[in-house]
C-alpha cells in the first residue's frame, strides 16, 4: 500500500495562483474547498451566446516547440494570471481546447532563471503537482476574434512572488517585441473593494495604481498610476444581459453585473496578496474599486511602447469579506471558498468585456 500524498495546510495565496477548476489538485479538497470535489460540469462557466465575432481557436500545426519564439502578425495580446482565470478563459474562447493543452512558452529561458528568485514563485516551484508551472514563462494559445488575430497568454510570472527583479516587465516587453500587437489587455479576478463592488461586477480600469507597501515600497513608482486607453465605441454597449446572466445565474442571488467604467474607475496594485473586507484590514477603501497584483506592472512596461493599446480589465471574484470579529484567519477561508467557489463564473463577466473591446476595435 502506497502511502498518502503530503497535502498543504490552508494557504490562501496558493489557492488564489494555482487552484484550476479544470483538474484540481487534492491539496484544495483537503483545505476544505468544496468546489474542488464537485463535478466537472460545474466547475467551468457555461457557454454564451456570443451575437457576431465568435472566438475561434486557431492552433498551430505543427505544435512548437518550448523554447520556439512567438510568431508576429497577432492583433492583440489577452493576459491573465493564475490557473482558474485560464481555465474560464479558455472555457469561452477555446471551449474544447482547455489549459491542458495549451502550448508551454519558455523562449529564453536562461535569461530569466537568475532573475526570478521568489521562494513561493510558481516559475521556481519542483513539486509534482506544479510541474507544468516549474521554470515556465506561460502558457498561449491562438484564437480569432472578428477579424482579429489574438493570443491568449496565461503569465507564469507574477510580480507579488518572483522576487525583486521584477522579471514581469521583462516578459511584458519581450511579449510585445515578439507579437507586435495593436494591443494588449490584462485580465482575470480581482477582489472587490468597498461595498459597492459585488460579486460578479466588472471593473475596466480608466486608471491603474500601485499601492506598494510592503517588497516595493521603497520603489520610486510604489505609488505610480498609469492611464488605460480609452474603450472602443460600442464595447460598452456590447456587453449584454444575455451574455452575461448565463453565469451570472450560477452567483448567490443571481446579480446582474455591474461593469463599472468611466474616469473615476480604478484597479489597485498591491505588492501582496490582499483583499477587502468589512474592517479595512489592508487598507484598501477609497483606493479603486478592485484589487489585484499584476496590472500596474503592465501597464508601467508598456510606457516605452506607447503605439501598443492597453486596457485593464477585471472581474470581483471575491466582495468585501464580513468580518465582524476582526478574524483574518476565518476572513481569508471564506475569500478562499468564495474564490474556489465562484471565481470562474465571475470571470465569465471579465471574458466578455475583453471580447466586447476585441469586437468592437
Amino acid at each position: 500500500m502506497h502511502p498518502s500524498p503530503k497535502l498543504k495546510p490552508f494557504d490562501l495565496d496558493d489557492t488564489i495562483l494555482n487552484y484550476d477548476p479544470e483538474t484540481p489538485d487534492a491539496r484544495f479538497a483537503a483545505m476544505g474547498f468544496e468546489a474542488a470535489t464537485s463535478a466537472f460540469s460545474e466547475r467551468l462557466p457555461r457557454p454564451v451566446p456570443w451575437p457576431h465575432s465568435p472566438p475561434t481557436i486557431m492552433p498551430i500545426d505543427p505544435a512548437p516547440a518550448e523554447d520556439a519564439p512567438l510568431s508576429k502578425g497577432y492583433d492583440a495580446i489577452v493576459m491573465t494570471w493564475t490557473a482558474a482565470e485560464a481555465a474560464a478563459l479558455a472555457a469561452l474562447f477555446t471551449p474544447n481546447h482547455l489549459p491542458s493543452t495549451w502550448y508551454e512558452y519558455r523562449h529564453n529561458l536562461a535569461s530569466y532563471i537568475p532573475l526570478v528568485t521568489g521562494v513561493r514563485a510558481p516559475f521556481n516551484d519542483k513539486s509534482t503537482s506544479m510541474a507544468r508551472y516549474y521554470h515556465s514563462l506561460g502558457l498561449y494559445m491562438p484564437c480569432r476574434i472578428g477579424s482579429k488575430k489574438v493570443l491568449l497568454f496565461k503569465s507564469g510570472l507574477h510580480l507579488d512572488y518572483d522576487g525583486p527583479q521584477t522579471p514581469l516587465r521583462k516578459l511584458v516587453t519581450e511579449l510585445v517585441d515578439a507579437v507586435e500587437p495593436k494591443l494588449l489587455i490584462t485580465t482575470g479576478t480581482a477582489g472587490g473593494i468597498g461595498k459597492d463592488t459585488a460579486l460578479g461586477d466588472v471593473v475596466i480600469g480608466n486608471r491603474v495604481q500601485f499601492d506598494c507597501t510592503t517588497q516595493f515600497k521603497s520603489e520610486p513608482w510604489a505609488a505610480a498610476a498609469y492611464s488605460s486607453s480609452p474603450l472602443p465605441a460600442g464595447a460598452l454597449k456590447a456587453i449584454t444581459p444575455s451574455l452575461l446572466e448565463v453565469n451570472a445565474a450560477f452567483l448567490p442571488n443571481k446579480p446582474k453585473p455591474k461593469i463599472w467604467h468611466g474616469p473615476t474607475v480604478r484597479i489597485v496594485t498591491t505588492d501582496f496578496f490582499g483583499f477587502d473586507d468589512s474592517t479595512n484590514h489592508y487598507k484598501l477603501e477609497g483606493k479603486g474599486q478592485a484589487c489585484e497584483m499584476g496590472d500596474a506592472m503592465v501597464l508601467q512596461a508598456l510606457q516605452t511602447r506607447p503605439k501598443v493599446s492597453c486596457y485593464a480589465i477585471r472581474n470581483a471574484s471575491d466582495p468585501q469579506v464580513d468580518n465582524p470579529t476582526g478574524d483574518m484567519t476565518t476572513a481569508n477561508h471564506t475569500a478562499g471558498q468564495i474564490y474556489t467557489k465562484y471565481g470562474a463564473y465571475t470571470t465569465a463577466g471579465s471574458v466578455i468585456a475583453t471580447w466586447a473591446v476585441l469586437a468592437t476595435l
